[in-house]
């Protein structure tokens, strides 16, 4: 992780964390005079001020767990996402059999599969959550649909990779002060592979 902007995001949560330190020595303090000086064991003043306190401690925590962890920004939202979009060739690797371009690995107990391929002179393995393999006509798939692939770049790429290459989409969160509080600036927030083969033949499916 760079620091720069998500050094505001640590330094929020340090006050947070020195927050909670202080309304606990607070409200003991307040809580001892009550009962000592004052001989009560209940007043509407201290209860409310207790309450004061911890509303504003969850309401702080609560704001900065959403914004570290739950925060998921669209991914064509210009001011907190910046992307890029890499088209690399497979390479195509001899079977027994036949010559493939991906293999598919599954087991029997997850309906997630596990796509081997190889581009770049890098061998790559990434799991379907992340990827999909695209067999027809249109290169655009279902799952691709969510991902900001541009349909006309693709069909450029067909055309110059003969319908064999993977584009690779990586969003990166923006460097700013937003995305600093939820300690996010300047990382990685999604990569996706869109596998493109001439025809499902060129895949190798397996079983774990």
């Amino acid at each position: 992780m760079t620091i720069g902007w998500n050094a505001l995001g640590i330094i929020v949560w340090l006050s947070i964390v020195l927050y909670l330190v202080f309304i606990i020595q607070n409200i003991r303090s307040r809580h001892l005079v009550m009962i000592v000086r004052d001989r009560k064991r209940f007043e509407w003043k201290t209860t409310l001020i207790d309450i004061l306190e911890v509303a504003i401690l969850v309401l702080a925590t609560g704001f900065m767990l959403f914004l570290t962890f739950f925060n998921n920004p669209k991914l064509d939202d210009p001011k907190a996402i910046s992307s890029e979009i890499d088209y690399q060739p497979l390479i195509l690797t001899a079977g027994n059999k036949r010559s493939y371009y991906v293999k598919a690995e599954s087991n029997n107990t997850s309906s997630v599969q596990t796509y081997k391929f190889y581009s770049n002179g890098n061998s790559y393995t990434v799991s379907s959550n992340n990827a999909t393999v695209s067999d027809g006509k249109d290169p655009m798939t279902v799952s691709a649909s969510a991902i900001p692939f541009s349909k006309k770049e693709l069909l450029k790429a067909d055309s110059h990779y003969q319908r064999a290459y993977v584009a690779t989409y990586t969003a990166t969160y923006k460097k700013n002060w937003f995305n600093g509080l939820g300690l996010h600036s300047g990382r990685q927030a999604t990569k996706y592979y869109l596998i493109r083969i001439p025809d499902r033949t060129f895949v190798k499916e397996t079983k774990r």
